[in-house]
């Protein structure tokens, strides 16, 4: 005897557990995804941040390496004019540059507006400027006048700090030893300034608070040789 066989259909709970599955598996590509597109934006900050802050430091290590510079050596403005505010947060410094003009307006030698630099924190953006009054020699440098023109990119890096640390330079006449920007009263000598630069920013990320933004610090150490003794 043969019997039929009729074939059945899911059932609804079993109908209901496939849909939970699915939705199961569903939900878990999802979380993998974002986690995964979340993470590369974060390193992509970072990586932008890091990049930031190694340009502006770079920029301003190679400026500062250039103080003091003249075509000639009899004149001292050049290497006079390098001082920090009272915040030790902005930097006034001179050098000759003479042959950055094809045009030859700039004269060998003589110390012209814009021939005086300088980089300070406004805010939480590096500024740097190209012309100015007088920087003064050996008193707080003015960090007001000349037009300043930003250098770091508040999308990329909110810089919280900069710091230029004269403290251990050394103004070496025999055994006598100066710190800090301090001029000495003698008419031989050379002046040595141990510049430490430190330069700290951050970036946003979309689930971090403001307090919690990760931050990236660099520090670097530069000598600066100037050869007025008086300075």
């Amino acid at each position: 005897m043969m019997l039929n066989k009729k074939q059945t259909g899911l059932t609804l709970i079993e109908m209901m557990i496939a849909m939970v599955l699915g939705l199961f598996v569903t939900a878990v590509i999802i979380t993998v995804f974002s986690t995964n597109v979340r993470s590369s934006t974060e390193n992509l900050k970072m990586i932008r941040l890091n990049q930031e802050l190694r340009g502006v430091m770079t920029m301003m290590i190679d400026e500062l390496k250039r103080q003091g510079y003249s075509s000639d050596s009899t004149n001292a403005d050049f290497m006079n004019d390098i001082n920090t505010n009272t915040s030790f947060s902005c930097v006034r410094y001179s050098y000759d540059e003479i042959n950055r003009d094809p045009a030859g307006s700039e004269t060998a030698g003589v110390q012209d507006d814009d021939e005086r630099f300088g980089f300070k924190l406004a805010g939480n953006t590096i500024e740097w400027t190209r012309s100015g009054g007088s920087i003064g020699t050996l008193g707080s440098a003015d960090c007001s006048n000349g037009t300043w023109t930003p250098i770091s990119d508040p999308n990329l890096a909110e810089i919280t700090t900069l710091y230029f640390d004269f403290s251990g330079s050394g103004n070496k006449l025999g055994s006598t030893i100066n710190t800090g920007i301090v001029a000495l009263t003698t008419n031989t000598g050379v002046s040595l300034y141990d510049v430490t630069i430190t330069l700290t920013g951050k970036t946003d990320l979309p689930h971090s608070s403001d307090a919690n933004d990760p931050r990236r610090t660099l520090i670097e150490t530069i000598r600066i040789r100037n050869d007025d003794p008086k300075d």
